[in-house]
């Protein structure tokens, strides 16, 4: 559960280190869960890739509160962290740093899935 306002972790090589949820996409809830795109402002940046104080989009990739499965199972993370996207929806970096879940396994995430080392 990922509210308005919350800081998460970006998790590729983009150059962001921090970035602050302040909208999201396609839905009316008020929450984001694993797989969600959510719009953030760069909070903390190093690089020439993204400024600080720039909007992006990002995908939710891990989050504190339990994701529950279809088989039963749920997985819980120690972070709150993103990966961050171009306007088209393609991935700005071209290194995810650690696991993905396997939520990114579908077609849609699937570029995003490839630049992980694996699927969990």
């Amino acid at each position: 559960m990922i509210p308005k306002g919350c800081v998460l972790r970006v998790i590729d090589n983009s150059g962001a280190k921090l970035a602050q949820v302040i909208g999201f996409y396609g839905q009316q809830g008020q929450y984001a869960y694993v797989g969600d795109v959510v719009k953030v402002a760069i909070k903390d940046a190093k690089g020439d890739k993204v400024k600080s104080g720039t909007m992006k989009k990002a995908v939710v990739t891990e989050t504190k509160y339990p994701t529950h499965r279809a088989n039963g199972s749920h997985v819980q993370y120690l972070r709150n962290s993103c990966a961050l996207l171009s306007e088209k929806g393609a991935p700005l970096g071209n290194r995810i740093k650690g696991c993905l879940p396997f939520e990114f396994n579908k077609p849609r995430w699937r570029k995003v899935g490839l630049l992980s080392k694996r699927l969990y």
